[in-house]
């Protein structure tokens, strides 16, 4: 299930131990944080938004229930999507993971002054 992989992503995205993010979430060690995010176990409804607090994501975007969940930063999320469907930005944010807003505006105003310049 998404859902595992989810948190396992986040958690090391974030530099999380499976002991840290034990704590942050009421289990006792880390052995439950394995089990998981190996899928051995399921959580209860409330451990999600446990782990979406600690994780600073939505619980729709720890499942993998909407799009947002691709970007770590909600601010980043909600720049790309406005963006997305724009055809020849695209391809920039298939690549922008990892990128901060500053970043991801810096290559768009690039882009387009280099359509400018081309006469595109």
């Amino acid at each position: 299930m998404k859902l595992y992989a989810n948190i396992k992503a986040l958690r090391e995205k974030l530099e999380l131990s499976q002991e840290e993010l034990a704590r942050q979430v009421g289990y006792k060690d880390r052995t439950s944080i394995a089990k998981i995010e190996a899928g051995k176990i399921d959580i209860p409804q409330s451990k999600i938004y446990a782990f979406a607090k600690a994780l600073h994501v939505s619980p729709e975007e720890l499942m993998g229930l909407n799009n947002d969940s691709y970007y770590i930063d909600p601010e980043v999320a909600e720049y790309a999507n406005k963006l997305k469907d724009n055809p020849d930005m695209r391809l920039l944010f298939d690549a922008a993971e990892d990128m901060s807003k500053d970043d991801i505006d810096f290559v768009v105003n690039l882009i387009e002054g280099l359509k400018k310049r081309e006469g595109k």
